[in-house]
């Protein structure tokens, strides 16, 4: 290269390097792979800039670009309104594959019960242990057998360790305490908190509990309880909490690990600990807590993934963090329950919640199952002729087992992966993760090779008689199938019966909770619960009609079956048709929720009933349960609320179903 070694070490170490630097390099290699390289950036790309020789899909990229370079220039040519349809509908498919491959970032979200393991689980799968030979790893994140963590933790690749912090404001801080110091009220009926949130704000405000032994008993003495008993209100005793708390001092969001520390380990660990116990006085109460490291098992293959630990899952799985993770086509939900009782309730909840919200995630490959073995449990799995002699043999035995659970409790099939945290190499459960992602990748990258494939028909064939007269059909009938399919069907399943189901699920102190806060309370939301009530009456209102349509474009499909141009134009409509069937089911849950929060927030005799009704005795969830059930079927407010939910779910049916598919099968000018 006519250059100095420390200058090609440079560029050998380096991200990018200018163009004519990089060739110059890569004749000099010389190799079979310099030369594959050097062909790759010489394509001429429609997309800029084009994406790195080292992205997983760019032949997948390729194929989608040149197909839209190829369809742009047909239109220009064309001009011809017949095709605009076809067009736009290739167009489309192409641009929503381009969109999600382009990106190579991807989240992965374990979700269990509170105390499943999943912590400390993650904690060895990413590496984030301390500790040494002698003492054994430990994990760097805080850890117990439950309500040890206060918030949702995310690790992020980075080249050094850090911590981000998003903290809950000051006004939701004061709700925190009030509510903590009610429910340490002596004779209250104060919802209180859950117990890691009242460690972290006990010790952020330094009133922490002492005991004594006097004879054979263990006093403690609390310093809130004894401001309570010398007459001080709830109110009073909040303020002085919150004040010594020192909020306006916790302004600190983010630290990177500082210049010639030797062990980031040690220091996340440090940090974290003390952030999720309040003992770090720069931070205030963490709503996510997002880790810095670096990581060969989270940055391989070409992927670039971010982890998140959610909060403990305590009976109701419908809250809104969970169905964020949920919804976003780029994330990988990891279901994690122990060995013992896989698949558990809360899977098998999650699942069921899935198929009657008709939520496309286990077909797009974005749900899987990890089994979390503690000690010998692998080893004591009884096998065909006598007890299994390895580990992996016990995985494949209980695999068995629970895929059979989930066939005979009528739920999907879907991965079932195993990780024991003290036992299994870190780097085979990530590779079969990944593995999981390629495929929700792969999914995109079949869609554009289709679509591209459907560009070059819609070429070659835009003067068949046949493939003319086809789409001129296929408009026609759609057209009048459509007009018969506009208005959906009445209520099916109202909504409140969720919130009642929900109910019966749902710990008390979570119910509670939020009826102290007017359904505000983040693990049992109640608007949040009935938009899914919303959605799942939604689906079963346009489940005949979705059927009939895709019934419809099946019979196409049938009755041109040797025309593969209609054929793939028919397949695109079926996307359509699942996309758009997607759009407004999700429209739907945000309708439910934004009605019945505004209704929820006017109404006040049915919460007042309901918090009355804690503390007086068993029977609690039931009894809240009948009142609200009476409410919902005897408020003409509510009767009203329902109304307008099925207004607006009609005009999102149309807007999001029928509209899209009217518009892709027009063949004629308008």
């Amino acid at each position: 290269m006519g250059t100095v070694a420390s200058v090609l070490s440079k560029l050998e170490k380096a991200d990018e390097a200018e163009p004519e630097i990089a060739e110059r390099y890569l004749t000099a290699v010389g190799s079979d792979l310099a030369r594959e390289v050097e062909d790759y950036y010489r394509r001429d790309w429609l997309q800029q800039p084009p994406p790195s020789f080292l992205h997983p899909d760019r032949e997948a990229l390729w194929v989608i670009d040149q197909a839209l370079k190829t369809l742009e220039e047909f239109e220009a040519e064309k001009q011809d309104p017949i095709l605009r349809g076809p067009i736009d509908l290739l167009r489309g498919e192409l641009r929503a594959s381009e969109a999600y491959l382009r990106r190579r970032d991807h989240t992965v979200a374990w979700v269990g019960d509170i105390g499943v393991g999943k912590t400390t689980a993650l904690s060895y799968a990413v590496d984030l242990l301390v500790g040494d030979g002698r003492s054994g790893k430990r994990p760097a994140f805080p850890v117990g057998p439950g309500r040890t963590t206060v918030c949702e933790i995310a690790i992020r690749v980075a080249p050094t360790f850090g911590i981000l912090v998003d903290a809950i404001d000051e006004e939701e801080v004061v709700r925190l305490a009030r509510d903590w110091v009610s429910g340490l009220a002596p004779g209250a009926a104060g919802v209180g908190v859950s117990a890691e949130i009242g460690r972290l704000l006990r010790n952020m405000a330094k009133l922490k509990t002492t005991t004594t032994m006097v004879g054979d008993e263990l006093v403690t003495k609390d310093p809130v309880v004894d401001l309570l008993n010398d007459g001080l209100g709830i109110d009073e005793v909040t303020d002085r909490v919150v004040g010594l708390m020192a909020l306006k001092e916790r302004t600190e969001r983010q630290i990177i690990l500082p210049e010639g520390s030797d062990d980031g380990l040690s220091w996340v660990s440090r940090l974290a600990t003390d952030i999720n116990s309040g003992q770090d006085w720069r931070f205030g109460v963490p709503r996510r807590v997002a880790v810095l490291m670096p990581s060969k098992n989270l940055n391989a293959d070409g992927q670039q993934l971010s982890i998140v630990d959610t909060r403990g899952v305590e009976g109701v799985t419908q809250r809104p963090d969970l169905t964020i993770h949920n919804d976003d086509t780029r994330t990988l939900v990891v279901l994690c329950t122990k060995f013992a009782d896989a698949p558990n309730a809360t899977v098998q909840r999650h699942l069921r919640e899935s198929v009657d919200a008709a939520s496309d995630a286990i077909q797009r490959h974005r749900r899987c199952i990890l089994v979390l073995p503690r000690g010998d449990e692998a080893l004591e799995v009884p096998g065909s002729d006598g007890p299994v002699s390895s580990r992996e043999e016990g995985y494949a035995y209980r695999r068995k087992e629970i895929e059979l659970s989930l066939v005979n409790a009528q739920l999907p099939s879907i991965p079932v992966y195993f990780f024991d945290a003290r036992n299994d190499a870190s780097d085979k459960i990530w590779a079969r993760l990944r593995g999981q992602i390629a495929q929700m990748r792969k999914g995109y990258a079949l869609r554009g090779a289709t679509a591209a494939d459907g560009v070059r028909d819609l070429i070659e064939n835009v003067d068949g008689v046949r493939t003319l007269e086809a789409r001129r059909e296929i408009e026609q009938e759609i057209a009048r199938m459509l007009e018969d399919v506009t208005p959906l069907t009445g209520n099916i399943r109202p909504a409140y019966l969720n919130l009642i189901e929900q109910m019966a699920i749902g710990h008390h102190s979570s119910i509670a909770a939020s009826v102290h806060r007017r359904g505000a309370w983040d693990n049992f939301q109640f608007a949040h619960i009935l938009g899914n009530g919303v959605r799942i009456d939604a689906n079963l209102r346009s489940q005949s009609l979705v059927s009939r349509i895709d019934h419809r474009l099946m019979d196409f499909e049938s009755k041109y079956k040797d025309m593969d141009p209609v054929l793939r134009n028919l397949a695109a409509l079926r996307a359509r048709l699942g996309e758009g069937r997607q759009d407004f089911l999700g429209a739907a849950q945000t309708i439910g929720r934004d009605a019945y929060s505004s209704l929820l927030a006017k109404e006040g005799d049915v919460w007042s009933d309901s918090a009355k009704r804690y503390g007086m005795g068993p029977g609690y969830k039931s009894d809240v349960a009948k009142l609200w059930k009476e409410w919902f079927e005897q408020s003409a407010d509510a009767h009203a609320a329902s109304e307008s939910v099925t207004e607006r779910l009609q005009d999102a049916w149309t807007a999001w179903v029928l509209e899209p598919l009217r518009r892709a099968t027009q063949a004629t000018a308008d």
